[in-house]
């Protein structure tokens, strides 16, 4: 009997653990239902929620920021944050005042839509505010200065901007004449800036209205003339240096000055002051557009020939030298030269100094042959044909081609 009884005990028991177990998996399994049901309501509420903003937003402002009433109007301006396209729009078309204020406000951070407004807005006042907006960014003014629609505005910012290197931009690019003028005038006193619009500007006025008040500046209009701009404005600073020539010490402005400048006296002495600078007569005689320069260029070069070692200056004497002397001197030196005395032979302007290379490259039997084909002047080829054709000279020509 007591063996029956333990037993039983110990199945109740364990039908009394089994039966706890159960409650206790049926309790987890509703806490968790409990707990994604609060998951999803809270979610499905977040939703309601985003939904009805965004229908609020999309399907109701349009209403509100045309019903005239101004709380509600800037308090729906002030929701468009951060939605520059729609704020845009605002700015430029609503027809209320504080509406497009409140939106070019809301667009302080944003360069591009800001200057799109100080462009195309038809509101001076809203076109105002951009500039406003844009007063510290040179970028954006320059750009609201150079394409604006609207003088004013253009105007406005060329006024607001302080950067030198921003106006000279202006005035260099701008398409619209009265921000150039504006602009240029300006930078009035910089000459740096003044330089950069002279030798930039597409605009032909607007350079020469820069280089007229670069006019007394020396130093900028030497590093104008010497410079790699336009010729028009090369031509412009030599007449302009033609009162500074003997004060200048820059070997290329004086040579473009000998080249370019059109006042004959300061050619004159500018070509005299390069007398200790072979190159740069060399150039004034191959780029000069006056005569007279090359004229005197070459004289002085001619009158150095005995200090020349150079084959390139010693055949610019020799071709062109107007003094028979020098040009004899010249082709003297150049013996062993063979290329330049080519040169010569071909392209020489007087028959003396082409028979006298010749002479000299009466060995050169290769270089005779070129004369041959070469040279402009019928009487050099076909002394020079003469001179290959030679019965010794031909025999040994043919013995050191056939080797």
């Amino acid at each position: 009997m007591a063996t029956s009884f333990s037993t039983r005990a110990t199945f109740s028991s364990s039908l009394k653990s089994e039966g706890r177990c159960e409650k206790d998996r049926r309790k987890s399994a509703h806490e968790d239902r409990k707990t994604r049901k609060r998951a999803r309501d809270t979610h499905r509420a977040g939703l309601a929620e985003r939904l009805s903003l965004d229908s609020y937003s999309f399907a109701h402002l349009a209403n509100v920021l045309v019903s005239g009433e101004r709380i509600a109007m800037l308090n729906a301006v002030d929701r468009l944050r951060g939605r520059s396209r729609i704020l845009v729009e605002l700015a430029s078309f609503s027809n209320f005042q504080f509406v497009r204020l409140a939106a070019v406000t809301h667009l302080s951070q944003d360069t591009e839509a800001l200057v799109h407004i100080a462009k195309y807005c038809e509101y001076a006042d809203t076109r105002a505010a951009a500039l406003d907006e844009l007063s510290t960014n040179n970028e954006g003014l320059v750009e609201a200065a150079s394409s604006s629609l609207f003088k004013d505005t253009r105007l406005d910012a060329v006024a607001l901007i302080s950067n030198p290197n921003s106006l000279a931009m202006v005035a260099a690019r701008s398409p619209n004449n009265d921000s150039r003028t504006v602009a240029i005038a300006r930078i009035a006193t910089d000459t740096l800036a003044l330089k950069k619009v002279s030798e930039e500007s597409p605009y032909r006025n607007s350079r020469l209205k820069a280089m007229s008040m670069l006019s007394s500046d020396a130093d900028v209009l030497c590093s104008l003339v010497a410079g790699n701009g336009p010729l028009e404005i090369k031509r412009s600073a030599a007449a302009m240096l033609s009162g500074f020539v003997e004060e200048i010490e820059d070997v290329d402005a004086i040579t473009e000055v000998a080249n370019l400048s059109p006042n004959q006296d300061a050619r004159y002495l500018a070509v005299g002051r390069l007398w200790r600078h072979p190159w740069a007569l060399r150039k004034v005689i191959s780029d000069s557009r006056f005569a007279d320069s090359k004229a005197t260029a070459l004289m002085l070069l001619s009158d150095m020939v005995s200090s020349l070692d150079d084959p390139d200056l010693l055949s610019e004497v020799a071709m062109l030298s107007p003094y028979e002397d020098c040009r004899a001197a010249a082709v003297d030196r150049l013996i062993g030269q063979s290329s330049a005395l080519l040169t010569v032979a071909s392209k020489a302007k007087f028959k003396d100094s082409r028979d006298k290379a010749l002479e000299k490259l009466r060995g050169d039997v290769e270089s005779l042959k070129n004369v041959s084909r070469l040279s402009k002047y019928r009487d050099t080829r076909k002394q020079a044909h003469r001179l290959v054709a030679d019965p010794e000279v031909f025999k040994g020509e043919l013995a050191r081609i056939l080797g």
